[in-house]
């Protein structure tokens, strides 16, 4: 599919109602539908039935019209895991090949990272996989493998209060190298709406807008990024889609970019796994219970 054409509000499926698959099934086609053509996916998700479930969409969606993103997950013990955990996708969901793939995290992979990337581009030699791209990295790691290969996108947690990435300047690097930044996470699982910021609650009235419709809208016009959001309903599609037609004044614009939760920024990130937080866990702190 033609580069330019991604939408910016991506198909996430982690979590994806799998109890009521013919009513998710017929979400995602409507997702699709109405111009959703970005998906990113992992074998972990819900412990292989995400992907088998996605065999469906892809029995209905031309894989050509979509953009797929596949991850590798724990462990990369020996080079060869690498194109063995391809070759899982594949033949799950009865593809193929894979738009995109990438290390979910680091510490995944037991052999240097660089060698799990070059596996990765014989991958992309072979045609099975289209681009490479990196997710959850440090910025160190990230421009070491720029260096070397032609990274094509970057997952990484961003949203309202948790702005580490661009903090570290890892989001100005993907714009200055034409690296698409792709972010998970944006609205928190709907935990920054629920803890009712005044300025948030006030810039959502103003625009007769939701507080997450006000979060997207900034994300991808004003910080000019992707998102991944996952929902399993009609409806939350359609609002998510609104979320692209308004403009925010820039005085908003300015409490929206200048606003960060200072908890995030005070958690020591565990790049190595060892029993604290992780990049992956970073956004799920400082949760509110329903």
């Amino acid at each position: 599919m033609q580069l330019n054409k991604i939408n910016p509000i991506g198909i996430g499926t982690y979590k994806l109602d799998l109890e009521n698959k013919e009513k998710t099934l017929d979400a995602l086609i409507y997702s699709f539908n109405k111009g959703q053509n970005f998906m990113s996916t992992s074998l972990i998700y819900d412990n292989y039935n995400v992907v088998n479930f996605l065999k469906d969409f892809f029995k209905i969606v031309n894989k050509d019209d979509i953009f797929l993103t596949c991850h590798l997950e724990a462990y990369i013990e020996k080079k060869e895991d690498v194109e063995k955990q391809l070759d899982e996708y594949l033949t799950r969901m009865n593809i193929d090949y894979v738009d995109a793939l990438q290390v979910h995290t680091s510490y995944v992979s037991k052999i240097p990272l660089l060698e799990t990337y070059e596996e990765i581009d014989k991958l992309v030699k072979k045609g099975k996989v289209k681009y490479i791209s990196a997710s959850n990295t440090t910025f160190d790691e990230l421009k070491e493998l720029h260096k070397h290969f032609n990274i094509f996108s970057f997952e990484g947690v961003y949203n309202l209060e948790c702005k580490y990435y661009e903090n570290v300047g890892l989001i100005d690097f993907c714009k200055q190298n034409n690296i698409k930044f792709v972010v998970y996470q944006a609205l928190r699982r709907n935990n920054i709406a629920k803890m009712n910021y005044p300025f948030l609650v006030e810039i959502a009235n103003k625009y007769n807008k939701t507080q997450n419709q006000i979060l997207l809208n900034w994300l991808m016009k004003e910080k000019k990024l992707n998102t991944i959001i996952k929902t399993n309903t009609i409806k939350n599609i359609d609002t998510n889609l609104k979320s692209l037609d308004f403009t925010i004044q820039p005085e908003d614009l300015k409490i929206l970019n200048d606003f960060q939760d200072k908890r995030f920024n005070d958690i020591e990130i565990d790049w190595k796994n060892q029993g604290g937080i992780t990049i992956d866990k970073l956004a799920s702190q400082f949760k509110i219970e329903d």
